[in-house]
């Protein structure tokens, strides 16, 4: 079986003020119907980069990383306090990457928890993914960009290979 690659920002697990805005009754029905939206797309064997502001608090980042499928890496961003205090405990599969933007050349992406202006291989269409803010949408004819903020993907990770998709489809029209 192939690994897929996932992405995904601003889960804010357990903040009680994203789940009403999302039409929670509870960060606990929040938590739940995320992680079970993220497990029907994810399997143990994926690949996830989460791309900032995963948690709230250590209670809700610790409940969600042990119920979570797939290899987590973490981009930490502005709200990831409880990644960065429990990222010493031993989670298996999870991950955190200290830098802030992320490249990986083998394919083409760059990888941050926040828009960038410009990134690295943006000339050469090398594809920016990134989290932040849901006002931040991609926009194809100016640049090879996506938000994987997870509030414009139905709450779930959305795979690289659904977006590669979309910009075929797009150089197709």
């Amino acid at each position: 079986m192939e690994k897929m690659i996932y992405l995904i920002s601003d889960t804010f697990f357990g903040r009680h003020s994203k789940a009403k805005e999302r039409g929670f009754s509870s960060t606990e029905e929040m938590q739940n119907a995320m992680i079970n939206a993220w497990n029907e797309k994810v399997k143990d064997s994926d690949i996830v980069y989460h791309l900032g502001n995963f948690a709230w608090d250590v209670i809700s980042a610790e409940n969600a990383l042990m119920n979570l499928n797939g290899t987590i890496n973490f981009l930490p961003s502005t709200y990831d306090l409880a990644i960065k205090e429990i990222s010493h405990e031993v989670f298996d599969g999870v991950s955190v990457i200290e830098n802030g933007i992320y490249v990986i050349e083998s394919l083409d992406l760059v990888l941050s928890p926040w828009p960038l202006k410009n990134w690295p291989g943006k000339s050469h269409n090398v594809l920016h993914i990134h989290g932040g803010d849901k006002r931040h949408k991609a926009n194809l004819i100016k640049e090879l960009r996506f938000n994987a903020n997870c509030d414009l993907w139905s709450l779930a990770p959305i795979s690289l290979e659904s977006l590669l998709e979309v910009i075929e489809t797009f150089k197709e029209i």
